[in-house]
């Protein structure tokens, strides 16, 4: 990450950890995992549908035992800068096949884009955003904590941890 592009200060590290910590082990829909995103949604409903996806995945490749298993905290805030729109671009939107998307986010990402945003395949209605620099992210506020119950195939309930509620996952 170019020291340009990097952010500092009071709650920076809630942007800055995507950056830090990207792994080929996790690809995600626009990156091989050689270089990673801050991704977001436009709300809640998608963030979970999304962040629930991968976590499946990765519960499911390194096989773990059923069990309220993983934390994620919602983060809040806006983002004001031009990104690449891929909506209806459907070879960059399939639900499971991410190599053409992996080589168009690269190309993006090299060329200088600021990110990319896109229809959620998870969660119609919704939309997505990947941001390739830290530095067009705002630092976000923390929102709700939750909880995510995995029960050997899939995730099943989420915990609001605010409220204590359990919501099931359909």
């Amino acid at each position: 990450m170019p020291v340009a592009r990097r952010v500092s200060g009071l709650g920076a590290s809630l942007v800055m950890a995507p950056f830090v910590y990207c792994s080929p082990l996790r690809p995600g829909r626009f990156s091989d995992g050689t270089f990673d995103l801050y991704c977001a949604s436009d709300r809640t409903e998608v963030a979970l549908a999304e962040t629930i996806h991968h976590h499946t995945k990765t519960m499911l490749a390194t096989a773990e035992a059923p069990g309220w298993t993983s934390q994620f905290r919602e983060l809040i805030g806006s983002v004001n800068a031009e990104f690449n729109d891929v909506t209806g671009l459907a070879d960059l939107l399939h639900p499971d096949d991410y190599t053409a998307s992996h080589i168009f986010g690269a190309r993006r990402r090299a060329a200088g884009s600021n990110g990319i945003t896109w229809p959620s395949v998870r969660y119609g209605g919704g939309n997505c955003i990947a941001a390739f620099w830290p530095d067009v992210t705002p630092i976000p506020t923390q929102g709700r904590h939750f909880a995510y119950h995995w029960n050997g195939i899939s995730v099943d309930y989420v915990k609001n941890l605010n409220s204590k509620k359990v919501f099931a996952v359909i």
